[in-house]
């Protein structure tokens, strides 16, 4: 049985058959990826706005569902395209618990560390390190994809394929990329600073 947010989706048809659709967006149809997110884009807000309150995370939760829509339709992961609807509802309900889990982990980071972060955040500032500065100046050379990869991994804490999602890519490419941009801020932070090599 298909749920009433999925059947609403899927009795929009727009004058386009989901099928012809989901086989052009296979193929690498840009046309028919978008044409596939504006048809189910005010469902899954409609999921979204029922667990979140400012609009912008609304919107943010909204573009990764499609973009691991997409993901499924350029991989040939849609077998059912009439069921279409309920295969969204479930990336809806995936993201959601994924969200639900990765805020239950900070909490339980925050117990744990709580009073050190405290502490820290009491604590007042202490003078720019030569280490910070030589960091940030790594971090500067990387791509903006690779610093966006960072920020993801070590600020956000998110795993392999919530990077993925956020970066359109798959969760083997995230692990690569996060391995290789190690590698490139290890190889940096033992030189000197750029600006220091230039004579």
């Amino acid at each position: 049985m298909v749920s009433t947010t999925a059947a609403a989706v899927v009795g929009d048809g727009g004058g386009l058959d989901l099928g012809e659709l989901v086989a052009r967006a296979a193929a690498g149809d840009r046309a028919a990826e978008s044409a596939l997110c504006l048809r189910f884009a005010p469902a899954v807000r409609v999921f979204a706005r029922r667990r979140l309150r400012a609009s912008e995370a609304v919107e943010e939760f909204a573009q990764d569902v499609m973009l691991v829509l997409i993901e499924a339709l350029r991989g040939g992961k849609v077998a059912d395209p009439e069921r279409l609807g309920g295969f969204v509802l479930g990336i809806c309900r995936n993201l959601a618990l994924d969200r639900v889990r990765q805020n239950q982990r900070r909490d339980a980071l925050w117990q744990q560390h709580g009073v050190a972060l405290e502490a820290l955040v009491s604590a007042p500032p202490e003078p720019t390190s030569y280490e910070f500065i030589h960091l940030e100046d790594c971090l500067s050379q990387l791509s903006q994809k690779s610093r966006e990869l960072v920020r993801l991994a070590y600020v956000d804490a998110c795993g392999a394929e919530e990077i993925a999602v956020r970066l359109g890519t798959t969760a083997v490419n995230a692990r690569v990329m996060r391995h290789r941009t190690l590698h490139a801020l290890r190889s940096c932070m033992s030189r000197r600073i750029s600006w220091e090599a230039i004579e």
